[in-house]
């Protein structure tokens, strides 16, 4: 483990993970149960890489990626915020914005591009890579309605939209950022 602070944050994950999975089996909801086992194996795996020094996982990475899988899978699906709270799907999208193209930048910086290439090309590949992710997350939710005869896209093709416009605005406000980065 890197230091303490990410030893506690990531027991207070796993604290929270089993205790969802516990409570939703004695509820006997088993798929929200079952979503739960997926946040805490989806937080092994990102702890393991993280404390591999996997080069794209960084300190800031891992913390705002458990976040939004907390916030998105647990929160939102599991304890219904996204039917509680009427932005939270606009949120999470909109942040979802962020988180890509700093997975892209993570991506850029482990190739040593950023420091090679134009601005513009960097932010044009960062806005393609988060725009893409956006696109790719979108299409998971429509497997998820099919197979799974769920309502993650309530709206249609409005739902649709509305949620890649979330998310290029969040694309657009970390470009911003780190063509700011760039300049210094």
């Amino acid at each position: 483990m890197k230091d303490k602070k990410i030893s506690i944050f990531n027991l207070i994950l796993y604290i929270i993970y089993i205790f969802s999975i516990i409570f939703f089996i004695f509820k006997g909801e088993y798929g929200k149960s079952g979503l739960s086992a997926i946040c805490l194996i989806i937080l092994f795996v990102l702890n393991k890489l993280y404390s591999k020094n996997y080069p794209i996982i960084d300190k800031s990475l891992f913390i705002v990626g458990n976040l939004f899988i907390l916030s998105s899978f647990l929160l939102g699906s599991c304890y219904n915020l996204y039917d509680k709270i009427k932005i939270y799907d606009d949120f999470l999208h909109f942040w979802s914005g962020f988180i890509t193209v700093k997975i892209g930048w993570n991506i850029l910086n482990f190739l040593n591009i950023q420091n090679s290439s134009s601005k513009i090309i960097i932010l044009i590949l960062l806005l393609f890579f988060g725009l893409g992710m956006s696109g790719f997350l979108e299409i998971i939710e429509y497997i998820l309605d099919v197979l799974f005869s769920k309502d993650t896209q309530s709206g249609g093709l409005k739902d649709t939209m509305q949620d890649m416009i979330d998310a290029l605005v969040g694309c657009l406000i970390m470009c911003g950022y780190f063509l700011k980065k760039i300049n210094q």
